[in-house]
C-alpha cells in the first residue's frame, strides 16, 4: 500500500501581500502570510463601527429583549457575533432557550461556540446561499428569525425565508464604512510592483478599493493580482476590470493562503 504524498506547504516567498480588513482583524492573516514567506502591507479598506444613534440604540435594545419570542437566531458574520453579544449579555445573563442557531460561515459558528453557544453552519461554504440550503431551514412557516448583521448587506436570507414563510427582523448592530485615511494611505504606498499582490475578504471591502482606485486615478492596481474569497466576489472583480483574480474557497485564513500559494506556484513555473 502506497501513502499519498504529503501536502506541500504554503510558499509565498518573493510576494508582498496588501492586506485590507479591518485593523483589528488584521493579526491572524498578517501571521499566515509571514509564515509562508511573504512580506506584508496594511492598508484597512475597511472599519466596523458600532450603531450609536438613539433610534438604532433603541431598537436593538427591543429586539434583543424580545429575543425569547424567535424561534431561529441568524448571525451573518464574526462582526455580528460580536456586537450581538455584547448586547445579549446585557440583558440575558443566560441565552434564552428554544432557539435555533445558525451562523454563515464555520468561522462565524466557531466564535459562538467560544461564548457557549451552539450554532448549525453550512461549514467550508461561508455565503447565504449554502446556509439556505441547510435541510432544517426549509420548514421555517410561521418561525419568528432575527438576523444578527450590519447595516445594509444583502437580502437574500430574508427574502428566501420570508418566501419559505418565516417572519424575519433585523437586528442592525453596526455600520462598514471606508476609513478616511484609506485614499491616501493608498497613494503613498508604493503597491504596484511585479511581486505585488492584494487580498480582500469581501464583496464591500473590493468596492472601496475600487473606490480608492478611481479617487487616486491608481488604474495600476486592477492589474495586480488579487485574491478574493469566492466566486460572488471574484465576478465583482472581473466586472470591475482586475485582470488576474485568485479565487479561494472561503474568506477563511487558510482557504486564502492554499490558493494564493497554488496560483503563485503555477504562475512562478511559467516564468
Amino acid at each position: 500500500m502506497t501513502s499519498s504524498p504529503a501536502k506541500r506547504a504554503p510558499d509565498l516567498t518573493g510576494l508582498r501581500v496588501c492586506i485590507t480588513r479591518p485593523q483589528q482583524q488584521q493579526s491572524a492573516w498578517r501571521t499566515a502570510l509571514a509564515g509562508a514567506g511573504a512580506e506584508t502591507l496594511s492598508i484597512p479598506l475597511l472599519a466596523i463601527e458600532p450603531l450609536r444613534d438613539r433610534q438604532s440604540i433603541d431598537r436593538i435594545k427591543a429586539l434583543v429583549m424580545d429575543l425569547d419570542h424567535y424561534q431561529v437566531g441568524i448571525f451573518v458574520s464574526r462582526n455580528a457575533v460580536h456586537h450581538a453579544l455584547e448586547w445579549i449579555d446585557r440583558y440575558w445573563p443566560q441565552p434564552p432557550l428554544g432557539i435555533d442557531y445558525f451562523a454563515v460561515g464555520e468561522a462565524t459558528a466557531r466564535a459562538l461556540r467560544e461564548d457557549g453557544i451552539v450554532a448549525q453552519s453550512a461549514q467550508q461554504a461561508m455565503n447565504s446561499e449554502a446556509l439556505l440550503a441547510l435541510p432544517v431551514l426549509q420548514a421555517v412557516a410561521d418561525k419568528k428569525v432575527v438576523i444578527f448583521r450590519g447595516r445594509g448587506g444583502r437580502p437574500l436570507l430574508a427574502e428566501q425565508l420570508c418566501a419559505r414563510g418565516a417572519q424575519v427582523q433585523y437586528c442592525e448592530l453596526y455600520q462598514r464604512r471606508l476609513p478616511a485615511e484609506a485614499a491616501a494611505t493608498m497613494a503613498r504606498s508604493g503597491l504596484g510592483r511585479r511581486a505585488d499582490v492584494i487580498s480582500v475578504h469581501s464583496g464591500e471591502t473590493l468596492t472601496n478599493l475600487e473606490q480608492v482606485i478611481e479617487t487616486n486615478g491608481q488604474v495600476v492596481l486592477r492589474h495586480l493580482p488579487l485574491l478574493v474569497p469566492g466566486q460572488r466576489v471574484a465576478e465583482l472583480a472581473r466586472e470591475l476590470g482586475f485582470d488576474t483574480v485568485v479565487v479561494a474557497e472561503n474568506a477563511t485564513d487558510r482557504a486564502m493562503l492554499g490558493a494564493l500559494s497554488e496560483w503563485h506556484a503555477s504562475s512562478s513555473s511559467l516564468q
